[in-house]
């Protein structure tokens, strides 16, 4: 399958997630759902990996993907899902300079990490939403063409780091500036 689908698929869930703070405590089952859901965002940037090598990983994905939906019942995804034979048949679409895919990737895992750390603290609620918002723009870098967002607008590396930056506060603009 096209990378650049499984940066949207990325993309989807987190821009679902980011909005669905409520509340400063976590609400019963809230962490649990969302470290299964940062499990397959990370499982995404190995499919990712694998793809890059030659390796079909589609089915994983979606074998993924149908489960989570089954079990969590998430709008998000089911719209992926009936897509799925679009998207599997599809060929090259879209690429950016190899070095600034590196950089966005390896930025998103350590967000996606670093979101993972903060699901176990119990109060890191606020900080999970932070980084979600941060992390929210990075995989709209990597698109090509958009069969899951027919208005969606394309993004530069350059204003994708920018957006991110907005979201920092002092201390993670610390923290992470060598992926800027």
């Amino acid at each position: 399958m096209e990378i650049s689908y499984y940066y949207q698929i990325l993309n989807i869930g987190i821009s679902y997630e980011k909005g669905g703070q409520r509340g400063k405590l976590w609400r019963l089952g809230e962490r649990k759902r969302l470290r299964e859901e940062v499990f397959f965002w990370k499982m995404i940037l190995e499919f990712i990996t694998a793809e890059e090598n030659g390796i079909d990983s589609s089915d994983r994905l979606f074998e993924l993907l149908e489960r989570m939906c089954k079990k969590y019942n998430f709008p998000n995804y089911k719209r992926v899902l009936q897509k799925k034979s679009e998207m599997v048949n599809d060929k090259l679409l879209f690429r950016i300079k190899k070095e600034e895919e590196i950089k966005v990737k390896l930025f998103i895992s350590r967000l996606l990490s670093d979101i993972d750390i903060n699901l176990h603290r119990f109060r890191g609620k606020e900080e999970v939403y932070r980084l979600l918002a941060l992390l929210h723009n990075l995989p709209k870098v990597m698109y090509g063409k958009n069969v899951l967002n027919k208005d969606f607008r394309p993004i530069s590396c350059r204003d994708a780091f920018s957006y991110a930056r907005g979201y920092m506060n002092n201390k993670m603009r610390e923290e992470y500036k060598e992926y800027m």
